[in-house]
C-alpha cells in the first residue's frame, strides 16, 4: 500500500487530521499526495494541477503545519477572483478553526474597513492583487513577517493583466519565504516568473498544457440561435443532472435563466451586475444543491470550484480556445465523469475548429433528437449562406416564369432585392429569399416547400 494512500499515512498534526476528518476527507488527492510533504518540508513549489483537483489543501495544509498564529501576518495567497479568494478562505477557516489561527478574505465589491479589522486578528490573508495593493499602500496590511507566498491559478493572473501587480507584492516581501506557484497551464511568463523568485522549486506536472480531461466527454451540438434554448430544455429533461451553462454576455445569462424559469425550471445566472450579496447567495445555493442550473458568464465563473457539476454547456461557444479549457474543466472532478457540451452555429463553426486545434482532438457531433418543455422552431438563418440567403425548394403543377415568382413574392411583401437566384427545372424551382423574409415566401402558394440544407458543418477532407 502506498504510504500516502491516507492523510494518516502523513505526518501531520492532529489538529490538521481532525480538520480533515470533520470535512469527511481521509483519502488525498494525486495533487495532495505529491505536493504536501515537499511543501512542509520547505520547498518553494510549482505544481501545475487543475481547478477541481484539490490542490487548495495542497497549499493549505503545509501553511497551517508550519505557522504559528498569533505574530501577524504569516501567509499570503494571491488569487485572480473574489469567488476563489472566498472558497479558498472558507477552506482555511475549516482547518484554521482547530489550530486557532484565523484566515481573512480581500477582495473589491465589499467594505474594506471590515476588511481591515479582521486583518489585525489574522494570520493568513487571501486577496485579489488590487485590494492587496490598496491595503498595503494604506498601511494597514504588512507582509513583512510572511513565510508563505502562494500564487493560485497564475496563469489566469496573467491573462487578466495581473504580472505587474504580482510583482510589485512580491518586492515588499521578505527575502526569505517559501514560495508555492499553482497554474493549470505553464506559459512563459509564469515560468520566468518562477526563475526569477524561487530557489530550487519542486516542480510538478499533474495536468497538460492542452487539456487532457480525463472523465470528460466532450461533444458539440449543431443549433441555430433560435432553437439553442430549445436544445437546451431537451438535455435538462432527458440528461438530469448539475449544469453549469456559460454565455457571452452578462445580458445572455440573465435572458436565458429568465426563460427557463418561464418554462418551469430552477435556473439562476450569475454575471457582474449582480450584488455581491446576491452572487454569494446563488453561489452558496448551488454549492449546497438547492441550484441545480446556474447559466454564468466567463469573468462571473472565474473561480466556481463546486463538486458534482455534471454537464457543462457552452450555450455560446468561447472565442477564446483557453476559456473552452477552463469552462470544461468544472466538471469530471476527483474521479468523476462529466460530460461538456457545446452549442454550435454556422456562425461558430471556426471557433470549433480553433478549439479542436489546440485541444489536439476531433469533437464529436451529438444529436439531441428528443425534445424538452420548450418548442423547437424553424431557423431559416441557420441554412442562409453568407449572404443571408436561403435557398427554397418547392413543386410546380405547370411551368411558371421567373417574373411569375417574383410576382407572388412581392404579395407577400418580398421586394425584388430580397430574392437572389432562380433556378426552374422539371416539375421543379429553387429560389433564393433573404432569411428574414423565408418564412413569407414558404407562404407564397407554392407546394411542397423545403429548405435546401448547403451543410458548412462537414469537415474537409486533407
Amino acid at each position: 500500500m502506498d504510504r500516502m494512500e491516507r492523510f494518516e499515512d502523513m505526518p501531520l498534526d492532529e489538529r490538521t487530521l481532525s480538520s480533515l476528518k470533520k470535512k469527511g476527507f481521509y483519502k488525498p488527492t494525486e495533487v495532495q499526495k505529491e505536493a504536501i510533504i515537499p511543501a512542509i518540508e520547505g520547498n518553494d513549489m510549482v505544481v501545475q494541477a487543475r481547478t477541481g483537483s484539490g490542490k487548495t489543501l495542497s497549499f493549505l495544509i503545509p501553511i497551517f503545519e508550519r505557522i504559528e498564529g498569533g505574530s501577524g501576518i504569516e501567509a499570503i495567497v494571491l488569487v485572480p477572483v473574489r469567488e476563489l479568494a472566498q472558497q479558498v478562505e472558507t477552506e482555511a477557516r475549516d482547518i484554521g478553526r482547530f489550530h486557532g489561527i484565523s484566515t481573512v478574505a480581500v477582495y473589491g465589491g465589499t467594505s474594506i474597513d471590515n476588511q481591515i479589522k479582521k486583518i489585525r486578528k489574522s494570520s493568513i490573508v487571501v486577496g485579489t492583487p488590487g485590494r492587496v495593493i490598496d491595503l498595503m499602500k494604506r498601511g494597514a496590511l504588512n507582509l513583512d513577517g510572511i513565510k508563505f507566498f502562494v500564487l493560485d491559478e497564475a496563469d489566469r493572473m496573467l491573462d487578466m493583466g495581473f504580472l505587474d501587480d504580482i510583482k510589485w507584492i512580491m518586492s515588499r516581501t521578505p527575502d526569505k519565504k517559501q514560495i508555492m506557484l499553482y497554474s493549470a497551464t505553464m506559459p512563459d511568463d509564469i515560468v520566468r516568473l518562477a526563475e526569477r523568485y524561487m530557489r530550487r522549486p519542486i516542480r510538478l506536472k499533474l495536468s497538460e498544457d492542452s487539456i487532457s480531461a480525463k472523465g470528460i466527454s466532450q461533444f458539440y451540438v449543431r443549433v441555430g440561435e433560435m432553437n439553442k434554448l430549445a436544445k437546451l430544455s431537451a438535455l435538462l429533461e432527458n440528461e438530469p443532472g448539475k449544469y453549469l451553462i456559460f454565455t457571452r454576455t452578462k445580458i445572455g445569462a440573465q435572458r436565458v435563466a429568465d426563460n427557463l424559469r418561464k418554462s418551469g425550471y430552477k435556473a439562476f445566472a450569475l454575471h457582474g451586475d449582480m450584488t455581491q450579496a446576491a452572487r454569494t447567495r446563488t453561489m452558496n445555493e448551488y454549492k449546497e444543491g438547492k441550484i441545480k442550473i446556474l447559466i454564468a458568464t466567463d469573468v462571473a465563473s472565474r473561480g466556481i470550484d463546486v463538486e458534482g457539476i455534471t454537464h457543462v454547456i457552452n450555450y455560446d461557444a468561447p472565442l477564446f480556445q483557453k476559456d473552452y479549457v477552463h469552462r470544461i474543466g468544472r466538471t469530471g472532478r476527483l474521479g468523476k465523469d462529466g460530460k461538456a457540451i457545446t452549442f454550435v452555429t454556422r456562425e461558430e463553426i471556426p471557433v470549433l475548429r480553433k478549439i479542436e486545434e489546440y485541444i489536439e482532438k476531433k469533437i464529436p457531433e451529438m444529436r439531441i433528437e428528443k425534445k424538452g418543455r420548450i418548442r423547437e422552431r424553424i431557423d431559416y438563418r441557420e441554412y442562409a449562406d453568407v449572404f443571408g440567403m436561403v435557398t427554397l425548394r418547392f413543386s410546380l403543377k405547370e411551368r411558371v416564369s421567373r417574373l411569375e415568382i417574383l410576382k407572388k413574392m412581392e404579395k407577400q411583401g418580398i421586394q425584388d432585392e430580397e430574392v437572389g437566384r432562380i433556378d426552374l427545372g422539371n416539375g421543379y424551382a429553387e429560389v433564393e429569399v433573404h432569411y428574414s423574409r423565408a418564412h413569407r415566401a414558404s407562404k407564397a402558394g407554392f407546394r411542397d416547400v423545403q429548405i435546401v440544407r448547403r451543410d458548412s458543418f462537414e469537415r474537409k477532407s486533407g
